[in-house]
């Protein structure tokens, strides 16, 4: 019984002496009131074609900030504990390493990432594609006749004739 209630009482020192210690590690890493600026910075994805959009991810910028590079125009990076802005690597990046930089609170942080030549696939038509005259027209041609074959099997249903 006696042994019980010693380790009862070592897991309570230990509980309340953690629970002491936790504000003063959290305050002396970079908790509030010590500074806001940019941490764990991450770029996705890590390899990016010429002309194809990244995300930047970076926490600490409770603010906003900017993410600059000298493949892609500087972007915007949201308030927030932890936001992502969208950037689109230029046309005409030098293939290779490239890096940016994140900067919030007067603070810089930096990521890299991998450029690729050539362009990034479009998967489908995906908004790169606008139909002219003689689509559409076609398309209303096919949207009718299949309304016109409906209204036929369903006048022919409802009269047992099927």
């Amino acid at each position: 019984m006696r042994v019980s209630r010693r380790c009862i009482g070592l897991a309570e020192a230990a509980v309340v002496g953690v629970l002491t210690l936790s504000p003063t590690v959290a305050w002396a890493s970079g908790a509030p009131g010590a500074g806001a600026g940019p941490s764990n910075v991450r770029v996705s994805p890590g390899q990016v074609h010429q002309g194809a959009t990244l995300a930047v991810t970076a926490s600490g910028c409770t603010g906003g900030g900017t993410v600059t590079s000298s493949v892609f125009p500087t972007v915007t990076l949201p308030r927030g504990a932890t936001s992502t802005a969208t950037a689109r690597v230029d046309n005409t990046a030098t293939p290779g390493r490239a890096t940016l930089s994140v900067h919030c609170g007067g603070r810089t942080a930096h990521a890299t990432f991998t450029v690729l030549a050539g362009t990034a696939a479009q998967g489908g038509l995906g908004g790169s594609y606008t139909p002219g005259t003689s689509e559409v027209a076609a398309g209303a041609a096919l949207t009718g006749m299949a309304a016109a074959a409906g209204a036929v099997l369903l006048r022919r249903r409802s009269r047992g004739r099927i």
